[in-house]
């Protein structure tokens, strides 16, 4: 019920707005959205491409990155296993025995020359697992020391470098520094005899910063088991619970690139991963820069959409205006004509359309003023009509009376042959007069029963009739003189110079609710381009009666026009054998045999009141 006040509302406001309000009103809609659906398809396109150009450069970016970086930890590790380059030295790692003063001696001397040939390097610490003992530098001391100790976490870290395909590990320090692990061990066995542990400070990681813009973004780096051993955020650096978390709970967009939402900011991830350090390093980039990035864009994009927007509103409204007044003065003219001013025309232009419309509605005006002085006309002429329409319905009567007197004389004088034929033509000529349009089947044989009688006496023994009715069929109505039609056409176009005689047969049969009436005739049959031609007159529902008579595409046209249901006129023939044609014709259950028989009954008395 609300949906039909809402519509009846809506109607009757259409009803009272002028169509050029809703054309424009309908016009600035569609391109309000078109206008609105391009700039965001504009502002998403350039936002994905801006994207799309950021991911592009830090990748190439990391990827050089991850490069040095492979190359900076190759470098360590060959730092790390210089004392395998020294015999002695070699023999001090390996040996199971405690260390003499001596041998402590050679170590510290040794590795106080390698902790200065690199100046990255903030502690420098060798740790010997059979002596357990560590040999060093640590803690901002000036020399090399030894004490009878481990350093803290080397154990976990021997297990990682045991673990690691370069026999390294690479651990957080808590500052901007970070710590980095290798093992030295036999080649035989794999047996590990020591561990060097390297304090680094940020030198390296600063120069690979470098590469990166300070626009926010945030560089991690991450070891093989995900921990953050350094970034560029000190603030960061114990963030690496929630970096694991987000990156767990990273969206893909279907444009190829991945966000994450950290400590409350969204940020574009980029990442790439050594093969052989196990390395992982991660840029943030903050979505809100991207967005800055397109903003003045976007704002010039949008000014420029509105001046458009604005422009084609002005064009539709100049449009739509010049398009709807000729239609109000074509209106005018209308309601002037409503109003009975048939005289003045309207000259509306604009269109080819508008200018065809207004001289249609003048020639409409001009033909319903020709049709009104008609009228007047027929309007005088009509009493005078009715009486001629009564003075011939006396003729027929006159010369039903004559030929009834002229029955009676031959009767008088002894000639029946000449009665019957007066009857039959007298009875053919009540029938042919008659305004009915369906008649009984019945009634339909007896009239050509007269004219087979007529026929024969012309034709005498050439001419030979046979009929077989259904007597079910005999009260349904069918077209009036539809097989005396057929019957005419076989005789004047079905006689053979070959055959002296010509049969013609009329049969009738009820079917499934059809009257199926078939005339065949054994003379020379239809020739196939006369039977094609016959079918194209059917199509154009021509007349091919001889003389101007009712002929066969007639009583095609009348059986289409006559019925509702579907008729048909089928015609089978074989040239100079035989012509068959079928009238299939629609009978209503009960309901036109009750008709059929009224119809037959009124026809008779009719005929008793002649």
């Amino acid at each position: 019920m609300m949906i039909k006040k809402v519509k009846s509302h809506i109607t009757n406001l259409l009803n009272r707005t002028a169509l050029w309000v809703q054309l424009t009103v309908f016009m600035i809609l569609i391109t309000t959205t078109v206008a609105g659906w391009l700039v965001y398809k504009d502002y998403t396109s350039t936002r994905s491409l801006t994207i799309n150009n950021q991911l592009d450069t830090t990748e190439k970016i990391l990827k050089l990155e991850l490069e040095n970086l492979d190359t900076y930890l190759m470098e360590l590790a060959n730092f790390c296993i210089q004392p395998y380059y020294d015999s002695r030295f070699t023999r001090i790692v390996e040996q199971d025995a405690p260390l003499t003063a001596e041998q402590v001696s050679y170590a510290k001397q040794q590795m106080f020359y390698y902790y200065y040939t690199r100046n990255d390097l903030r502690d420098y610490e060798l740790y010997l697992l059979h002596q357990d003992l560590s040999i060093g530098r640590t803690g901002g001391q000036q020399h090399i020391v030894a004490r009878e100790s481990a350093p803290e976490g080397v154990w976990e870290a021997l297990a990682e470098c045991e673990a690691s395909p370069m026999n390294h590990s690479i651990r957080p320090s808590g500052s901007t520094s970070l710590i980095y692990y290798h093992s030295l061990f036999q080649i035989r066995g794999r047996v590990s005899q020591a561990v060097v542990r390297l304090e680094l400070d940020d030198t390296f990681a600063k120069q690979l910063l470098e590469n990166h813009s300070t626009h926010g973004e945030i560089v991690f780096f991450l070891n093989d088991n995900g921990e953050i051993i350094f970034t560029n955020q000190s603030d960061w650096q114990d963030s690496g619970e929630e970096l694991q978390n987000a990156l767990s709970q990273k969206e893909a967009h279907r444009d190829g690139y991945e966000t994450i939402d950290l400590l409350g900011q969204s940020f574009l991830l980029m990442d790439a991963e050594s093969g052989t350090s196990g390395i992982r390093l991660l840029s943030l980039t903050p979505l809100s820069y991207i967005d800055s990035q397109i903003g003045q864009l976007q704002k010039s994009i949008l000014v420029s959409g509105v001046m458009v927007w604005l422009l084609t509103v002005v064009l539709i409204y100049m449009l739509l205006r010049l398009l709807t007044v000729p239609l109000r003065m074509l209106s005018a003219q209308m309601q002037k004509t409503g109003e009975g001013d048939f005289r003045s025309r309207v000259n509306a232009e604009g269109s080819q359309e508008i200018r065809g419309l207004s001289e249609s509605f003048n020639s409409m005006v001009s033909h319903i003023d020709q049709l009104i002085k008609r009228t007047y006309v027929a309007e005088l002429s009509e009493k005078d009509a009715r009486l001629e329409a009564l003075e011939a319905q006396l003729n027929p009567h006159f010369l039903y009376n004559t030929l009834q007197a002229i029955s009676t004389e031959a009767l008088v004088n002894d000639q029946p042959q000449i009665h019957r034929m007066i009857t039959s033509l007298a009875s053919n000529l009540r029938y042919t007069i008659k305004s009915d349009t369906l008649v009984p089947l019945k009634r339909e044989m007896n009239y050509v029963n007269d004219y087979i009688f007529l026929q024969k006496i012309r034709m005498d023994e050439a001419l030979e009739f046979y009929s077989d009715i259904d007597p079910d069929t005999e009260d349904c109505l069918i077209p009036k003189i539809s097989i005396q039609t057929l019957v005419e056409n076989s005789i004047i176009h079905g006689k053979s110079d070959d055959a002296n005689v010509i049969r013609i047969e009329v049969l009738s049969q009820y079917n499934d609710n059809t009257v199926i009436i078939t005339v065949r005739d054994n003379g020379c049959g239809i020739a196939p381009k006369q039977l094609e031609k016959l079918y194209a007159d059917f199509d154009l529902q021509k007349n091919t009666g001889k003389n101007g008579g009712i002929g066969l595409a007639n009583l095609h046209s009348r059986i289409g026009l006559l019925y509702d249901k579907p008729a048909s006129m089928e015609i089978h023939t074989r040239e100079k054998e035989y012509t068959e044609i079928i009238l299939t014709l629609p009978v209503t259950k009960g309901e036109d045999r009750a008709v059929c028989r009224s119809g037959l009954e009124e026809s008779y008395v009719q005929s008793a009141d002649h």
